[in-house]
């Protein structure tokens, strides 16, 4: 299982990035916050939770995310399917 980490960032991450020896950051809850420097003057704050993957667990992450973008799509089909049964659409 993943350890996540809260991390911040300035540049806006990318959800995975392959890093040394077969392993990959994997990152989840990306947001960007708004913040303001001692001066007042405002900037912008990449936060988001960062784990380390080896190669095992990121195909795992990998199957995982199939599976609930997989299952999401037949969620919208299923009501899409409904709202033209209902005549709405």
């Amino acid at each position: 299982m993943l350890q996540y980490k809260h991390t911040e960032s300035r540049a806006q991450p990318e959800t995975t990035l392959p890093i040394t020896g077969g392993r990959h950051l994997v990152r989840k809850n990306i947001r960007k916050e708004s913040r303001t420097d001692e001066k007042g003057a405002a900037f912008f704050m990449w936060v988001y939770d960062e784990a380390v993957a080896n190669a095992a667990e990121y195909a795992a992450y990998v199957a995982v995310e199939a599976a609930e973008l997989k299952r999401e799509r037949e969620i919208v089909d299923e009501y899409t399917l409904q709202l033209i049964d209902e005549g709405v659409l």
